[in-house]
């Protein structure tokens, strides 16, 4: 092998041009390829690895998300995202408009429901409020959310679909309180939103005791 092979194998395969290629003997030919698909598999792993930790940090972020906060191509995200799933390394379950991915059993279904609202400001300040002011009214949640009584409704339907809250009529009042475990979604909360559980922690604390 010449000094030129040799050089030409350290700076990689993809850098040379069409004549440059040409010129190399066919020995040191197939030895590049070799190696620059095998540095194309370690980056492959080396991506897939980052988007599942990324996962495992953040359950139940969704495909923009990911893709904002990791930098990544949306096609690029796309295919590791399928074969993460292909693998069973992780799973997604669909909630709303967007296609929530988590670490393949580290979460029941409803601790996925739970990481999925936490996500969701808006449903997720009401849900929160719920613990601590059981049987609220739709008027109380939309005082306390300053959004509008039909926005509340809305919000207060997908939490009741999802199996953490419940509606009870009286009257023509509706009032609702948390059907999850709170103690559960608090330390899912604490465990996965530090951030916000500073800001209700002196609300909520006490749930844990």
């Amino acid at each position: 092998m010449c000094a030129e092979d040799l050089l030409v194998i350290i700076l990689g395969w993809g850098t040379l041009s069409p004549y440059e290629r040409f010129s190399i003997s066919p020995k040191c030919q197939g030895a590049l390829q070799s190696a620059s698909a095998a540095n194309t598999v370690q980056l492959e792993d080396s991506r897939r690895a980052q988007i599942l930790e990324f996962i495992k940090a953040n359950p139940g972020a969704h495909l923009r998300g990911i893709k904002r906060e990791l930098n990544l191509a949306m096609g690029v995200l796309q295919y590791h995202l399928r074969r993460l799933e292909k693998d069973q390394s992780i799973v997604s379950r669909r909630r709303g408009l967007y296609k929530r991915f988590y670490k393949k059993l580290d979460f029941e279904a409803e601790e996925q429901e739970i990481l999925g609202v936490l996500l969701q400001e808006t449903e997720r300040d009401l849900l929160l409020y719920l613990l601590k002011m059981p049987d609220a009214t739709q008027k109380e949640l939309s005082g306390f959310a300053h959004i509008s009584a039909s926005s509340t409704s809305w919000h207060m339907k997908r939490l009741v679909e999802a199996g953490l809250v419940k509606a009870r009529r009286q009257g023509s009042f509706v009032y609702y309180m948390v059907k999850g475990d709170p103690v559960k979604i608090l330390r899912l909360l604490k465990s996965y939103h530090p951030r916000i559980w500073e800001r209700w922690a002196g609300r909520l604390a006490d749930l844990l005791a």
